[in-house]
């Protein structure tokens, strides 16, 4: 409606000019009427001029109008009378645009409110910044952590921590690691993940760290602990019979601490000094194996990394225990793709897939329908997993996070040192593993490189 009434008084001052224009060409042939000749000439001017008035002035508002869009102004009420009267249909139209703009400009405050509330409480350090070396970011876990003054430029950070400033530059995108700072005489390990957006034509670097020292320390004495409580079980178990033997024996051949003559002892007191220190022998014995077991796993060996297809291992390994699977009626059958490749210790892996296979076939002795399953895939984070699954008794949920700490088993036989390695192996290739137990149903071991 508004744009009709535009339209409406435009014909009418065109118009109104045609006439004029005509009384003037009738006044100029009058020679006569020059002095009304003249005023129709003036007359002509002013409505050009009021005509081109109007629409300047329409063309002026409308500018106005984006202008303020683009200096995100949006205090001005088009709904006033006083605003573009003869377009009261544009009105109703840019105030709905403005409204709308208000509520957008509102809402995107409360959101970057909310983030900065979040990023200002979270337990980790932040720090943002572009290619120029502005920091955008610099949240107050990132001060704490550090210890220092909110900087705004990095060459700023590098004066002050360029131990820290080396880390942060140099870490590769989306990659976590855990270094070790000396910063201010504290030791502080630092969880880093960096990761880089492109916000148009700039790029920022965003830098998340946090202190896991505490944690680390926590589960480094909880790994003690369970450490300590198995060496304990195994060294009583062999002392303590070696302790009593040696007192029975001792009592044989001393009275009130005076060794026995031969001729004292009867066949039968021989005997049993025999049998017990041939107990003896056995328990220290075992003791010694114990030790050398433990002095091999916690050996580091080097790895000798090279490139290898995924399903020739898992098929050396099928075919290793294929006459096991043959006598025990196990269904093993593997899932992986022919051209997935993996970069890890070839030996080392393949050893290991052999361990596991084996606590699978010990697993599934007793099963009626026992199968064995072994999986290899790239997951969505391009990492890449092996799974080997089975259908045996299963691990107690009590059970699931003991059975990687050297020396414990849940087999009645087991040495305990199988998995333990098997975890070593793993972290060697900045790897993990993890057990998901449903007993009776399920088991399965996930390797993860």
């Amino acid at each position: 409606m508004g744009f009709n009434k535009f339209y409406i008084i435009i014909i009418i001052r065109i118009i109104l000019i045609v006439i004029t224009g005509i009384f003037l060409s009738f006044f100029i042939s009058q020679t006569d009427k020059i002095m009304a000749g003249s005023i129709s000439f003036v007359l002509i001017i002013i409505q050009t001029i009021l005509l081109i008035k109007y629409i300047n002035k329409t063309n002026t508002n409308l500018a106005a109008f984006l202008l303020r869009i683009q200096s995100k102004d949006t205090a001005v009420n088009y709904s006033d009378d006083h605003i573009l009267k003869s377009f009261k249909g544009l009105n109703i139209s840019f105030e709905q645009i403005n409204k709308e703009l208000q509520r957008v400009r509102i809402e995107n405050e409360q959101k970057t409110h909310y983030l900065s509330t979040i990023v200002n409480h979270v337990k980790i350090g932040i720090i943002a910044f572009d290619n120029k070396g502005k920091i955008e970011l610099f949240n107050p876990e990132a001060i704490r952590i550090l210890n220092c003054e909110n900087f705004q430029f990095m060459n700023t950070l590098e004066e002050k921590l360029l131990d820290f400033y080396d880390i942060i530059t140099s870490t590769a995108n989306e990659k976590t690691q855990v270094v070790k700072l000396n910063l201010n005489t504290e030791i502080l390990n630092l969880s880093i993940k960096k990761t880089i957006l492109n916000i148009g034509l700039n790029t920022i670097h965003i830098i998340s760290f946090q202190n896991i020292r505490r944690e680390l320390d926590h589960n480094e004495l909880e790994s003690w602990q369970k450490l300590i409580m198995v060496l304990n079980h195994e060294l009583v178990n062999s002392i303590t019979p070696i302790t009593s033997l040696s007192k029975t024996t001792r009592r044989y051949i001393q009275k009130e601490g005076v060794v026995k003559k031969v001729s004292e002892l009867s066949d039968e007191i021989i005997k049993d000094i025999a049998i017990n220190t041939e107990i003896i022998e056995e328990r220290g014995k075992g003791l010694l194996d114990f030790i050398e077991v433990y002095k091999e796993i916690t050996k580091r060996p080097k790895l000798n990394l090279s490139k290898f297809k995924v399903v020739q291992i898992i098929q050396r390994v099928g075919k290793f225990y294929q006459q096991k699977f043959d006598e025990q009626h196990i269904k093993f059958e593997s899932k992986v793709s022919a051209d997935l490749e993996l970069i890890a210790d070839e030996a080392l892996i393949e050893q290991m897939l052999i361990n596991l296979t084996k606590n699978s076939i010990e697993a599934v002795i007793d099963e009626i329908d026992s199968h064995i399953r072994m999986e290899a895939y790239k997951s969505g984070t391009e990492s890449i997993i092996i799974k080997i699954v089975d259908n045996g008794e299963g691990i107690p949920e009590s059970e699931q996070d003991k059975i990687f700490i050297p020396f414990y088993s849940t087999k009645q036989n087991g040495s305990g040192i199988g998995l333990s390695l098997s975890k070593q192996i793993m972290h060697l290739h900045n790897g993990s593993i993890s057990v998901n137990s449903h007993p009776d149903i399920e088991t399965s071991f996930v390797l993860r490189f």
